[in-house]
């Protein structure tokens, strides 16, 4: 029974951060992954809550002490982070960015960082310009249609936020771009550019990748413009965003925490900073797929590193708290 009640209270613990990653990476919206699996998650949480508290089970013990390591482990973490967000090492606030996934408004602000670059083009001497359109016009011909589309349709609106010579700078070097490109390439531009003129709204979930990388620095100034403009766009505050955002950030830090003592009982200070490794590691992995338009600098990972560390020593520190009775039932205490 106590192998069963362990891994009741285990699986749900996957959803926060696994809504997140599916959201980013294969394109489900995160806020329908929540409607459908957050009630059965968080009954099933209950249900495990309920039995420990009626049996006096000592799994409850991992939970609480879990739970407290990972909340003040995610706050020791963001005492770091927000320093690197100070000082421009990150492409942003992610858990503003959470925050815009959890009201469906991703598509939009997509849009809008794609209608940014066009600005971005656009003030470009006209070798840039033309360095950079050739670039990012053969890879837009080769994504599916409906990324396509909606590439073409950030930048139809980016073209239509510039002055009236910009604009015919911006087109004339484009056409003459097209015009160079074989004829198949060619076709899936144009069919997307009239398609593009037919439909609106931001096109489908999921990211368009295979376009050209922008350094990090400048998607963070991309997103400095685009940002307050979907906010706009939207009639929805910055805090609305803001708390949801970190709502979501919160609850992935309160599983990380619980998941470790789950796992590892009491562990030990060892066991607190690989745990903080591991994640880092994890989330070193999934940035670059979750972010496809952000070419990372080399010392991006330092900053999340340190962090990662920070939160470590929270989860480390309640952990110690766990009584023996409770880490027998931990995952180390299961398999002894």
């Amino acid at each position: 029974m106590d192998r069963f009640i362990w891994l009741l209270a285990l699986l749900p613990l996957g959803l926060p951060v696994g809504a997140l990653v599916i959201d980013r990476i294969l394109g489900l919206p995160a806020p329908r992954l929540f409607r459908y699996l957050g009630p059965p998650a968080v009954f099933l949480y209950l249900v495990v809550i309920t039995y420990a508290l009626i049996t006096a089970h000592p799994l409850l013990e991992l939970i609480g002490w879990g739970l407290l390591g990972g909340l003040f482990g995610t706050a020791a973490l963001d005492a770091v982070r927000l320093l690197g967000v100070r000082l421009n090492a990150f492409p942003m606030d992610m858990p503003v960015m959470f925050g815009v996934i959890s009201l469906g408004l991703a598509p939009r602000l997509q849009q809008n960082m794609l209608a940014t670059t066009v600005g971005w083009v656009a003030a470009l001497p006209l070798e840039g310009r033309r360095a950079m359109l050739a670039q990012r016009l053969p890879a837009i011909a080769r994504l599916p249609e409906s990324q396509r589309v909606a590439v073409l349709r950030g930048m139809r609106k980016g073209l239509s936020l510039l002055p009236h010579e910009q604009r015919t700078e911006v087109l004339t070097t484009q056409m003459d771009l097209m015009a160079e490109l074989p004829a198949g390439l060619r076709k899936n531009l144009m069919t997307a550019m009239d398609l593009a003129t037919q439909t609106n709204g931001a096109g489908p979930y999921g990211q368009p990748r295979g376009l050209p990388r922008l350094p990090m620095a400048v998607f963070r100034e991309f997103v400095r413009q685009a940002y307050p403009r979907t906010l706009q766009e939207a009639g929805i505050p910055h805090r609305r965003i803001a708390w949801r955002g970190y709502l979501w950030h919160f609850l992935i830090g309160a599983t990380f925490g619980i998941t470790y003592t789950l796992l590892f009982g009491a562990g030990s200070w060892a066991l607190a900073f690989g745990w903080g490794i591991f994640v880092w590691l994890g989330m070193m992995v999934l940035m670059p797929p979750m972010m496809p338009m952000v070419r990372f600098p080399w010392w991006f990972p330092g900053v999340p590193f340190l962090a990662h560390l920070a939160m470590a020593i929270p989860i480390g520190f309640f952990a110690r708290f766990v009584g023996p009775a409770a880490a027998g039932v931990s995952l180390v205490g299961l398999i002894r």
